[in-house]
């Protein structure tokens, strides 16, 4: 009897963990992204990144001009955000160093952050895609953060390919899994 309390408090403790510790779930699917509309950066190269020439206050998300766009939802206190960052930024150095970078384009969604909030986790996780801030945690609905959207643009709109709660595969896993979608000239 005195084993199983402590043992009980152990299963207990380990399951707990596991909850919380932001295990990844990924499944695809193919449903429409319905109209986000986003500020434009005001910083014209985070713009032009984008594909936004020209001078414009607003834009839908699937106006960017990618082929796929992985597009991050966070929160810049949650401590897995700021350790998903490393990921992120390692497929976005991976995605240049492949030369995707004009097929395959980064945004970040501050689910619940205001402008400061998010210029601040840019800056100190050294983020070079764009961030956005989502105040009042309108522009998406998820599950869970961090959440993380493989989007495939097409002229009916962005479909998800993928989401990921929490960790995100093996960089080399997820470029493999880009160029599969992008097909055999990528």
């Amino acid at each position: 009897m005195r084993l199983y309390r402590p043992l009980v408090l152990v299963l207990v403790f380990v399951s707990c963990a596991f909850l919380f510790s932001g295990c990844a779930t990924s499944h695809k699917t193919r449903e429409v992204v319905r109209a986000i509309s986003l500020e434009t950066p005001t910083d014209y190269r985070m713009a032009a990144y984008l594909g936004f020439l020209k001078p414009r206050k607003s834009f839908l998300l699937t106006e960017i001009k990618t082929d796929i766009l992985i597009a991050n939802v966070f929160q810049s206190r949650c401590p897995h955000c700021q350790g998903l960052t490393r990921s992120l930024n390692k497929i976005y150095n991976l995605v240049e160093k492949e030369g995707l970078s004009q097929k395959v384009k980064f945004i970040g969604l501050g689910y619940g952050d205001d402008f400061l909030e998010v210029k601040a986790f840019k800056k100190n996780y050294g983020i070079r895609y764009p961030l956005f801030a989502d105040p009042l945690a309108e522009k998406v609905k998820v599950k869970h953060i961090p959440a993380t959207f493989i989007l495939k643009m097409t002229p009916a709109g962005a479909k998800v390919l993928y989401e990921y709660y929490g960790v995100l595969p093996n960089p080399e896993d997820l470029i493999f899994t880009l160029r599969s979608e992008l097909g055999p000239e990528s």
